[in-house]
């Protein structure tokens, strides 16, 4: 019965930002009555699902209040799982919005609660290389992606992999990127999680479009816009397409690469994401210098500056 107990907990724990609070993630045996959930306890479960639908509507600023929200009332009864959980949550946040002194900041709070046998250690571990890469220290971003692939035994081992192949990759480590994003791959597959197993083929790609295989790329480039297509990755989408755009150009298919990158601007644009979009038109601009084509590459600038005007008065 307690083997079972473990099991849900650390499958809760898998998927780390859709349970409310690692306290909550079992409520016991088949039968029996669950204790009565404390009222502070239930208030952190409602800001960590109030932080979750912000984050999954894009909102940002409204996850990490709701997250502090959490955080506050977690420290006031000493819940450290808890704590724990808002802390990597918002350390996450703090990332993704460029703040790397408030994420490192987070996730190191996050680490003292945390020892290394709580199924809580691989989702920490991960998000501590994730941050250190943000910061481009990459020997400290491989020694704790490390931790986390040795720590994880479940359903997010492909994730723990993906980034410690794509940290390999950065330090030049190509064979060994390539063994470890196999790795990640298949074990993306055997669970089901779609959208790391594209981040695997992405990254494959990207380690045949660096040894100048362009077949294998476009081939492993296509299998993961595929599948961003089937999640509706629209980030996802357009960094296919403009890999797709980069090995064409490398083949001397001008056009084609033109096509690509064509693409990604509209997928870019149309979701959101301007300046990606005007990176996109500045790859156009430099391939229609290339091609001969100055009165393009002149219109390609125009609509880039034209979109980051339109971004700054927002």
């Amino acid at each position: 019965m307690n083997r079972g107990r473990r099991r849900r907990r650390r499958a809760a724990v898998a998927v780390f930002l859709s349970w409310a609070l690692l306290g909550l993630a079992g409520a016991g045996c088949s039968g029996a009555v669950p204790k009565p959930v404390p009222p502070a306890k239930e208030r952190a479960g409602a800001w960590n699902r109030r932080g979750l639908a912000a984050e999954a509507r894009g909102d940002r600023d409204g996850a990490i209040a709701a997250f502090r929200e959490e955080l506050k009332i977690d420290r006031s009864i000493e819940d450290t799982d808890g704590s724990a959980v808002a802390l990597v949550n918002l350390a996450r946040l703090h990332r993704r919005n460029g703040e790397l002194p408030s994420a490192k900041e987070r996730i190191d709070s996050a680490l003292l609660l945390v020892p290394r046998e709580s199924p809580l250690f691989p989702e920490t571990a991960f998000e501590k290389g994730k941050i250190e890469l943000a910061v481009g220290d990459l020997p400290a971003a491989k020694g704790w992606a490390g931790e986390a692939v040795l720590a994880e035994k479940g359903a997010s081992a492909g994730r723990m992999r993906n980034l410690l192949a794509r940290i390999l990759f950065l330090e030049g480590k190509t064979d060994d990127a390539q063994a470890r994003a196999g790795e990640a791959l298949e074990a993306n597959r055997t669970a089901g999680a779609r959208g790391e197993e594209a981040n695997s083929l992405r990254l494959l790609g990207d380690i045949a479009a660096a040894r100048a295989d362009g077949k294998a790329a476009e081939r492993l480039y296509l299998e993961a816009l595929s599948i961003d297509k089937e999640t509706a990755e629209s980030g996802k989408i357009a960094s296919d397409l403009r890999a797709l755009g980069a090995v064409a150009e490398a083949q001397g298919d001008t056009e084609r690469a033109l096509a690509f990158h064509s693409r990604a601007v509209e997928v870019s644009r149309n979701g959101g994401d301007p300046k990606e979009a005007a990176a996109a038109l500045l790859e156009m601009a430099r391939l229609h210098e290339k091609a001969g084509s100055p009165d393009k590459a002149k219109s390609a600038v125009a609509e880039r500056e034209k979109l980051l005007r339109a971004d700054e008065k927002k």
